[in-house]
């Protein structure tokens, strides 16, 4: 009974049976059997499907209230009992340019110092792969919208226009999408340049500002990796452009694994003693 409950208690989380089935790695007949089964020993229906969704009915919010976090807390232990002594699994999200840049010296202190830890890292900052791939930790750029996951800010990226001497001023590089941007941001941006070229990868556009392509919207993360940055200028803006937060996310109870908060922990100590991350303009 204890993993029918848990499998409604993550149902409940995400307000969805196709998700959850996606997430855990289960056929939905499978999950929904499940759920249906539990409905049973408990003589009252849990789940209501709506054209939105999943909809708790009162018994599923009072169970789901008062025992979520345990029992999800408690799955988390069994999962940490079940692993094999002699080889354990770490699985890492984390964007590209900053897990190679001022994060590299912690990710390999954590996996220095857990030699018996086989760590896979899937550098990536796509939402879309937290419901594709397992994982303990993930470390995301940008507000967070999806609720499924615990998370912790660790910490902010300021974002500037920054141009090389000389460079064009009418074109601009965008290494962001619109979702990434707050709400009428990048149609704003575009209206004051007469080209403009999208690179959605950060290190790639920081290089374009570097040969003196054009205007680039950069984070402090990759202009601090500019060498010879008096050679470069920022751009005022009459747009308000907000810092990027930084978060780190793990999913099933609301407190990390072991080895998650040791590298949460070595992750907090790094960008303390980053100001690129902790939302200061750099001066050039």
């Amino acid at each position: 009974m204890l993993d029918d409950l848990h499998l409604f208690i993550e149902i409940a989380r995400r307000k969805s049976m196709s998700q959850t089935a996606k997430d855990l790695g289960l056929n939905l007949s499978t999950l929904s059997r499940r759920i249906q089964a539990l409905e049973e020993k408990l003589a009252e229906p849990l789940l209501q499907r709506t054209a939105r969704g999943i909809v708790l009915t009162a018994k599923g919010e009072s169970l789901y209230n008062e025992l979520g976090e345990q029992v999800l807390a408690l799955n988390s232990q069994l999962e940490q009992l079940n692993d094999s002594p002699a080889a354990k699994e770490f699985y890492l999200l984390c964007p590209q340019n900053i897990i190679a840049g001022p994060l590299m010296g912690a990710v390999n202190q954590f996996a220095m110092a857990n030699p018996a830890l086989n760590l896979h890292i899937y550098p990536s900052n796509a939402n879309s792969q937290l419901s594709q791939k397992r994982f303990d930790l993930a470390i995301r750029i940008g507000e967070q919208q999806d609720s499924s996951y615990f998370q912790k800010r660790l910490g902010m990226i300021a974002i500037k226009l920054i141009k090389k001497k000389d460079a064009p001023t009418s074109r601009l590089i965008l290494p962001y999408s619109e979702s990434q941007l707050p709400s009428g941001l990048l149609n704003k941006l575009k209206t004051e340049y007469e080209h403009t070229s999208f690179c959605f990868d950060i290190t790639i556009a920081r290089k374009m500002v570097e040969a003196g392509y054009g205007i680039g919207l950069l984070p402090m993360s990759e202009i601090c990796c500019i060498d010879e940055t008096s050679n470069f200028s920022y751009i005022d803006s009459p747009h308000n452009i907000p810092a990027r937060p930084i978060y780190a996310l793990w999913p099933h109870s609301r407190t990390p694994s072991t080895n998650a908060q040791l590298l949460i922990e070595q992750l907090q100590t790094s960008i303390a003693n980053s100001p690129s991350l902790q939302g200061e303009v750099l001066k050039l």
